[in-house]
């Protein structure tokens, strides 16, 4: 018997929906996306700390110099570090200024202990001339 009242007939239940399955397909490709992102946050964050962490417990020395671990440097290397020339070092070493080095067959040795103490007194002279400069009285011409 057919269905006189020209009403559609009903739809089958236990068919697969594809609004469904695309809908699950996307939510999985949500959430596994997700996982990657946080874990490139996680890895970024964990990468920064340890930059941070880094920056804050070392002396700013440029590292190809290997400062750090010498206890001795020689005159280039004694430039290199306080940011002078090497003919400023040996001038500074020939005029007495820097007291406590080794002469070797190729230059000069100096310990860096004696370097940081000479540019701690050499920024206190600094320190002390230009407060002197500033309070000196401005010379008037006389009349």
């Amino acid at each position: 018997m057919a269905n006189q009242s020209g009403a559609r007939p009903a739809k089958r239940s236990g068919g697969i929906n594809p609004t469904l399955v695309a809908s699950l397909f996307l939510g999985i490709c949500i959430l596994i996306a997700g996982i990657n992102i946080g874990g490139g946050v996680r890895k970024l964050n964990k990468t920064l700390e340890e930059k941070q962490i880094a920056s804050t417990n070392t002396v700013s020395v440029p590292s190809e110099m290997g400062i750090s671990e010498k206890k001795y440097l020689t005159e280039e290397e004694a430039g290199k570090y306080l940011n002078l020339s090497t003919d400023k070092i040996v001038e500074l070493i020939k005029t007495g200024e820097i007291t406590e080095y080794v002469e070797t067959a190729t230059g000069y040795s100096i310990s860096v202990t004696v370097l940081d103490d000479w540019f701690d007194n050499e920024a206190y002279q600094n320190k002390l001339r230009s407060n002197a400069a500033s309070s000196e009285p401005e010379e008037t011409p006389e009349e």
